[in-house]
């Protein structure tokens, strides 16, 4: 099934998913490749709670350049999939991790959590709802 041959539940997770990412952008991006979307969302819903967890801990020790390498890698991948606010605040934390600011990493991780955890729930719910 495509994209234009969704039914309502998978239209919905559509219009989900579309308040995280720019989804024209990322369909050019993979020349509307659906089969490599499906693989492109598997591999990051399997991948990115192990991303977020290295953060974490690297938060946790203040570890300025694991905070700085590893959120620079989670910018990567959410600007590959064209999840540009999430990309965005990775971004932030990556820039305030450089500038040695460990006091500021906590207000930039809050706001990138909000977003990267509703980004990951609506590419889960997108890929459940394409899987009908």
């Amino acid at each position: 099934m495509s994209l234009n041959e969704c039914g309502e539940p998978v239209m919905k997770s559509i219009a989900l998913f579309e308040q995280f990412v720019d989804l024209p952008e990322l369909l050019g991006r993979i020349e509307n490749d659906e089969e490599l979307l499906v693989e492109l969302f598997t591999l990051f819903l399997d991948d990115f709670p192990r991303k977020r967890t290295e953060l974490q801990a690297a938060i946790e020790s203040g570890n300025l350049d694991e905070i700085e390498r590893t959120a620079h890698a989670i910018k990567g991948v959410l600007a590959n999939l064209s999840a540009q606010r999430a990309a965005s605040l990775a971004a932030e934390i990556e820039s305030v991790a450089r500038d040695g600011k460990l006091p500021k990493i906590q207000k930039a991780v809050a706001a990138f959590n909000l977003e990267a955890t509703g980004f990951y729930s609506a590419v889960d719910a997108f890929m459940s709802g394409a899987d009908k």
